[in-house]
């Protein structure tokens, strides 16, 4: 069972990828926190996504980023599996335009230092260390939405 205590709003500004240029640096500046997203799944659930306060080379004060899962992968692989650990690391951020549910957007990586960011076999984006062979994960291991 898991145990819940009440969580205040996010505050603050978001990160926009569009007024990100691929190649700036930022850092971590808080732990990663799960929240309740505004979108909802196949089921009618609310979403959760993974967010955390980012401080962005040139910018005044730290932003808001939901973390994907590329970039959470990455972190766990550099840093270890707690988030308070992948704070004050230089990391640098790569953006890339695609569209969503037919909306174009721009998605933000963080990639840290050593690691890359790659398509795999699926053509998913991955961020593996920096010459390491990319592996496509098992069929049964993707979470399908239109199952």
């Amino acid at each position: 069972m898991a145990n819940y205590n009440e969580k205040g709003n996010i505050s603050g500004k978001w990160i926009k990828g569009s007024e990100i240029k691929t190649g700036v640096t930022g850092k971590l500046v808080s732990e990663t926190k799960p929240q309740p997203s505004q979108f909802k799944d196949k089921n009618g659930n609310i979403k959760i996504q993974d967010v955390a306060k980012i401080q962005i080379e040139g910018e005044n004060e730290p932003l808001n980023i939901n973390l994907n899962r590329a970039s959470l992968n990455a972190l766990v692989n550099a840093f270890g599996n707690d988030s308070v650990k992948w704070q004050g690391h230089a990391l640098v951020i790569e953006t890339e335009k695609m569209r969503v549910g037919g909306k174009a957007v721009v998605a933000v990586y963080l990639i840290p230092d050593g690691y890359e960011r790659k398509d795999d076999e699926n053509g998913y984006a991955v961020i593996p260390k920096i010459g390491e062979k990319v592996e496509t994960p098992p069929e049964d291991d993707f979470n399908f939405e239109n199952e």
